[in-house]
């Protein structure tokens, strides 16, 4: 028995319609897509910058990877904005460490201290209570700024 959708009696209202693109017309960007955009080039840039010819070795476990099966990871968590594209607070992490070991935190700041010095990392832990709000002309200066960046790195 084949069922039929059940039909208003009432037609939609305008507001209710679906928007439909004008010919010619782009709807814009929305910052939502500026920000993935933004995750996508920022993590490549990582782990190209920390890689020799391709190849890159996790931050907190040294296995070795290629880089398309290595991530970005990050020291303070990605949710917070202040942090989550500064480039000491990530480094290519594999699978493992990055989502099945939650990041390694300690393993993480432990080789970051090392690396960069506790002062840099304590004010890096501070620097994430920062309040931004990113409008799409910042995203759109970091997209084409990690661009160039990878461009230079590849060469």
């Amino acid at each position: 028995m084949k069922r039929t959708p059940l039909r208003s009696k009432t037609p939609l209202r305008a507001s209710k319609l679906p928007s439909k693109a004008v010919k010619g017309k782009k709807r814009p960007i929305t910052t939502a897509t500026l920000k993935k955009k933004l995750d996508a080039i920022f993590s490549i840039y990582i782990r190209t910058s920390h890689s020799v010819n391709g190849i890159c070795s996790c931050y907190t476990c040294d296995k070795v990877l290629p880089i398309k099966k290595i991530q970005n990871g990050h020291f303070i968590p990605r949710q917070y904005l202040a942090t989550r594209w500064h480039h000491d607070n990530c480094r290519p992490q594999c699978v493992g460490c990055n989502i099945y070991g939650n990041g390694k935190m300690l393993d993480f700041q432990d080789n970051l201290i090392k690396e960069i010095g506790l002062r840099a990392v304590d004010k890096m832990k501070t620097s994430r209570h920062e309040s931004w709000k990113l409008d799409r002309h910042w995203y759109e200066e970091k997209i084409a700024f990690y661009n160039q960046e990878v461009d230079n790195l590849e060469k």
